[in-house]
């Protein structure tokens, strides 16, 4: 695998992803419940699953959930998760969008593809063909995505935050502010065979310094491989750059939905 595969970028945040990577928003869920009719039965494939968020929170919506991810420790924090939770329906799978085409018989029918920010690293055109061939008459793919606060915050906390990063990072994101990307997923999907749909949802949340710090280190650009002999030292820098605010630190968020519907 090189440093560009999903699975060694991500290889050192298992940990830190599982714990503190914040829960997608109860009325995106809804949302994706509502329109794809999940009402106990069908089949969900949770594609790039990490550590299992949303396919441990549909669970309880569907007959079956498989999440496949190739990354191993992340699989083994998707158990955890769904044990906890004591969603039994739950598969889990190490492998990835290139294994889909295999699984493609033993998955048919499938009522709804779930991928977070996985899609971006995918082969999106072959995925998508090979979920329309299996995908039952009004189910669907959902590509949901969250606001990377680092990069796209614009609370006074998150300036000091990403000013801790960049000195440590030679190369970190682009501070960007809460600007519109020319994101083609829609028209990827449309020109796939799907309807599309996108709706998007604002969520506050709260934050500590452990959950800034975890956080941080559960991103692939700022991982505890990436940081090295200097993860202390980092850890430190950005607890000692939050004394100067109040907490909890807030933060206002969106999540976007964007679904393809046979």
């Amino acid at each position: 695998m090189t440093e560009d595969d999903p699975a060694t970028r991500f290889a050192s945040t298992a940990e830190q992803y599982a714990v503190y990577r914040p829960e997608y928003d109860d009325a995106a869920l809804d949302y994706l419940r509502e329109r794809f009719d999940l009402d106990g039965t069908g089949r969900l494939l949770d594609l790039g699953c990490g550590t299992g968020r949303l396919g441990v929170a549909l669970a309880p919506h569907v007959d079956a959930v498989v999440g496949v991810d190739p990354n191993g420790a992340m699989i083994d924090h998707a158990r955890e998760r769904a044990r906890v939770a004591d969603a039994s329906n739950t598969e889990w799978l190490v492998g990835s969008d290139a294994d889909l085409p295999d699984l493609a018989d033993e998955l048919d029918p499938l009522r709804l593809t779930v991928m977070g920010r996985s899609f971006h690293w995918m082969a999106q055109e072959r995925t998508l063909d090979t979920l329309q061939e299996i995908t039952e008459p009004g189910g669907g793919v959902a590509l949901l995505s969250d606001t990377e606060w680092l990069a796209r915050g614009t609370a006074d906390w998150q300036d000091a935050v990403y000013e801790v990063v960049a000195e440590f990072l030679e190369d970190p994101p682009e501070r960007t502010g809460p600007i519109e990307y020319d994101d083609p997923w829609a028209e990827t999907l449309a020109d796939h065979g799907f309807d599309t749909a996108r709706r998007a949802f604002a969520v506050d949340r709260e934050w500590d310094a452990d959950g800034v710090v975890g956080y941080l280190l559960s991103l692939s650009f700022c991982s505890p491989a990436v940081l090295g002999d200097d993860r202390e030292r980092f850890e430190e820098a950005v607890r000692d750059r939050l004394e100067g605010f109040e907490a909890p630190f807030e933060e206002d968020a969106t999540v976007e939905v964007v679904v393809g519907q046979q």
